[in-house]
């Protein structure tokens, strides 16, 4: 019986046991670290030209500003989830439209990274699979993610840290000695705006702190929890700029039409290219990040429609409705290079909006929420 009881004990403490700051910010590093050495480079020289390492800096920054307040949020409010924090404080109507918000920006992130993956995948692994092909396992390993508890995502991305750490190193640094900082001048040639509209169009990429609004609540909060966070961060951050930088630097006006980046760049890799073209080593380790983050993000907004529709029960139901959707907007908006491109450009407003809208109401709910209770 005593045995019994103590494995029941376990079981329900392992159940509860919260994410730890460790696996969150290795989390955020895979989901920061996917999507934008892919497509990323590419737009940002397609809209800003040799001064896209700058709408680099700018989109980053603006990043940092939002993780800082997400970071508080989840600091004020480490107890209770976003939904429940802003129907406390607002109406149940109220946070319902906030998380309408929140999926819309989940399933526009959740696009463009579809579309991501499928060039990947079609331009550097399979040239043969079939474009509908590539979404069914795709699909199938969201719907997975989705009966997963929160703890245990997060610590498949802990099992895989390394292979961040491993890629971008094989990736970017054998190509540091082939840069030609002469591509980078004349510097603003183009005045502000075309640097400030790069930026602009492409802050969906910048989104990486969007996710962690969905697991408030699930958070172990502990001493320099944000210090640690936004030192990481930071470090992600300048990380992605020299990768545009040295982008840059090496294609020059070609920067443009280097259509996968990180996978581009492997040609200046003697480790990967001498004895029979190993930088397919490099493409998997990407899309197996590229993977996880499709898993969150799906999951993300599976999350945001059972707060809405509140259909537990149904809750099949709920993955089927995103699957049809996905497939939809796949297959009719961001199937091809030249379809996304158009995508993300038509999305920019709206993803603007969102990407500040969202955590600022956030933010002001958590701020209401511990002055009244500090007043009580």
């Amino acid at each position: 019986m005593d045995i019994v009881c103590t494995r029941v004990t376990k079981y329900a403490v392992e159940k509860t046991k919260k994410i730890s700051t460790r696996q969150l910010i290795i989390f955020y590093c895979i989901y920061s670290f996917s999507l934008k050495f892919l497509a990323l480079p590419r737009l940002l020289a397609t809209t800003s030209g040799r001064d896209a390492w700058l709408a680099a800096i700018i989109g980053t920054v603006v990043e940092l500003l939002v993780l800082f307040m997400t970071l508080n949020i989840l600091t004020m409010r480490q107890d209770t989830s976003v939904y429940d924090d802003l129907k406390r404080n607002t109406t149940r109507i109220g946070a319902k439209f906030v998380m309408i918000l929140m999926l819309s920006m989940f399933l526009l992130q959740l696009f463009v990274l579809t579309g991501t993956s499928n060039i990947l995948v079609t331009e550097q692994l399979f040239h043969s699979i079939g474009k509908q092909a590539f979404l069914i396992p795709l699909v199938l390993f969201g719907l997975l993610f989705c009966v997963f508890q929160a703890r245990a995502m997060f610590r498949a991305g802990e099992i895989f840290y390394l292979l961040i750490i491993f890629g971008v190193v094989i990736g970017i640094a054998p190509a540091v000695r082939q840069m030609d900082l002469s591509m980078l001048t004349p510097i603003g040639e183009g005045g502000f705006m075309p640097i400030l509209l790069g930026a602009f169009r492409n802050l969906v990429f910048f989104e990486s702190a969007m996710f962690l609004l969905i697991f408030s609540g699930e958070v172990e909060i502990k001493k320099h929890f944000k210090t640690k966070f936004m030192l990481t961060s930071t470090l992600v951050g300048l990380i992605f700029v020299f990768f545009v930088f040295m982008t840059i630097t090496l294609f020059g006006p070609l920067a443009e039409y280097k259509t996968v980046a990180i996978a581009n760049i492997t040609m200046y890799s003697k480790f990967l290219v001498q004895g029979g073209q190993l930088d397919w080593i490099l493409v998997c380790i990407w899309l197996l990040l590229l993977l996880i983050r499709f898993g969150v993000t799906f999951y993300c907004v599976f999350a945001c429609c059972k707060y809405i529709f509140g259909l537990k029960k149904f809750a099949w139901a709920i993955g089927l409705v995103i699957s049809i959707t996905l497939w939809a907007v796949y297959t009719f908006a961001v199937q091809s290079t030249e379809r996304l491109d158009s995508f993300v450009i038509m999305v920019a407003t709206v993803t603007a909006v969102l990407f500040i809208l969202v955590p600022a109401i956030c933010f002001i709910n958590a701020l209401i929420a511990r002055k009244r209770k500090v007043s009580a």
